[in-house]
């Protein structure tokens, strides 16, 4: 997922120590101040949110009773999820950065990755680059390692994620969360994709208010399914209604969202 973050006059650099960094009114996330760095890729900044340690302790607790090889496999399983999370983010970083974007870093939280961006890209033929080649990225890598699973003589049905061959098991992984992640729900990629394709015949802020009543609607719909099935789903849902009415507030306070687009900027190819 993309978070557009703004700076003050102060620093240019969202993501280095200090008080400076802001972010638009309502972003459902704390800053660098609550994270901690873990490493750099390409020259990107990765942080670790501090609700990790939850997530940690959650798996640790859930499988201590079965004792410690369980327990080990289990933060081996966040570890890989992760990795591929990062991957995903990358992707979006590499190319943002290639359309005008500075990216700031990536935050990893318990629910997913956020690419963390100032001077976003406002032609929609660029939005629609920089959202869709996180899930391309994620669908790439689980085909590839679907592939590695057939030579290997894995067996690759029925779809698992906790149990099984390890082949299976990534493969489906980095399926699911291309294709989750292509749910047409802001902030999340398939809501920007959604946005960037209104905005070719709508202003930006027309645009962002389409794309965010339908992400109102799945996110209530998260919420139900997962009341029933998985809570997780249900902090997904909670985080893209945040996400969600903080880009429509964002888009109400910019000055430029309210003409249509027009010229070449609205049509510039990839």
């Amino acid at each position: 997922m993309l978070e557009p973050v703004t700076t003050d006059d102060r620093s240019s650099d969202a993501m280095t120590e200090g008080p400076d960094m802001q972010r638009r009114p309502g972003t459902p996330i704390s800053g660098h101040g609550h994270s901690l760095p873990i490493g750099r890729i390409a020259g990107i900044p990765i942080r670790l949110h501090w609700t990790f340690v939850l997530l940690i302790g959650f798996v640790v607790l859930a499988d201590w009773s079965a004792g410690g090889a369980v327990v080990m496999a289990g933060l081996v399983w966040i570890g890989a999820l992760f990795s591929f999370v990062v991957a995903h983010e990358i992707s979006h970083c590499l190319v943002a950065r290639r359309r005008g974007a500075t990216v700031e870093g990536i935050l990893l939280l318990p629910i997913g990755g956020l690419s963390q961006l100032t001077r976003m890209p406002e032609a929609p033929d660029d939005e629609l680059a920089v959202a869709i080649v996180g899930p391309l990225t994620s669908l790439g890598i689980g085909v590839t390692v679907m592939a590695a699973g057939l030579l290997a003589g894995s067996r690759l049905w029925p779809p698992t994620l906790f149990a099984g061959d390890w082949w299976a098991r990534l493969a489906w992984l980095n399926l699911l969360l291309g294709a989750f992640n292509l749910l047409p729900a802001l902030p999340m990629d398939g809501g920007r994709v959604l946005r960037a394709a209104l905005a070719r015949r709508r202003s930006k802020l027309e645009a962002t208010l389409l794309a965010g009543r339908v992400a109102r609607y799945l996110a209530g719909a998260m919420v139900v399914v997962g009341l029933f099935y998985d809570v997780w789903l249900v902090l997904i849902g909670l985080f893209v209604l945040l996400g969600a009415n903080a880009e429509e507030q964002a888009a109400r306070h910019s000055p430029d969202d309210r003409a249509p687009p027009r010229g070449p900027r609205a049509e510039r190819l990839p």
